[in-house]
């Protein structure tokens, strides 16, 4: 199985890396989907993070470059992302040459909200906040719920609970979901 991470506005960090490193013992191959070309930044705050993101990439450009990225046949296929690494997945979900795609696991991909009306051609766990701020994560459950091939899950923590450089980076969430996606993808090896 071939697992792809989907990196949030930080981009490839020693944080990403790490989770990686704990995943890669249920996989045979892991790549890092990044939108600075695997160039390490060192943001000194979320919001410097961010406007570079939107200054230089931008999600539609993500969404291209994740595309782009994935094979189109080959073995099996998990993609893991966050934050505009999960909302860029979902940009991709509905294509039909990904349909091979055998899972993806997307934590708080809130731009996932502006494109409801898209209908996934792989299964996706799509792992949202308890709350975000600008919009009703209990409303974009019960609206996503109703499509084929979609399990929403809220969680305990706050939109970055997985990245350590994040000021909501919630350890024992960070622990569970680890264990959950270990747990996942040995399942999927089965």
């Amino acid at each position: 199985m071939k697992l792809f991470l989907v990196t949030d506005i930080f981009g490839r960090t020693p944080a990403l890396e790490a989770i990686g490193e704990e995943l890669s013992h249920e996989v045979f191959d892991l790549e890092i989907v990044d939108p600075y070309e695997g160039t390490h930044h060192c943001f000194e705050t979320e919001a410097a993070a961010y406007d570079h993101f939107m200054d230089l990439v931008g999600l539609k450009k993500y969404a291209s470059i994740l595309a782009e990225t994935l094979p189109l046949f080959g073995p099996d296929i998990v993609l893991i992302g966050f934050s505009v690494g999960a909302s860029a997945i979902w940009e991709v979900s509905d294509r039909s040459p990904f349909a091979h795609i055998k899972k993806a696991v997307c934590f708080y991909g809130s731009q996932i909200r502006q494109k409801t009306h898209l209908h996934p051609v792989f299964d996706i766990d799509l792992i949202f906040p308890k709350h975000e701020p600008h919009f009703d994560v209990d409303d974009l459950i019960r609206d996503l719920q109703r499509k084929d091939r979609i399990t929403c899950t809220k969680s305990k923590g706050l939109h970055g609970f997985m990245n350590k450089l994040s000021t909501h980076f919630d350890p024992a969430c960070y622990t569970d979901c680890i264990r959950d996606l270990k747990a996942s993808l040995a399942q999927l090896e089965i």
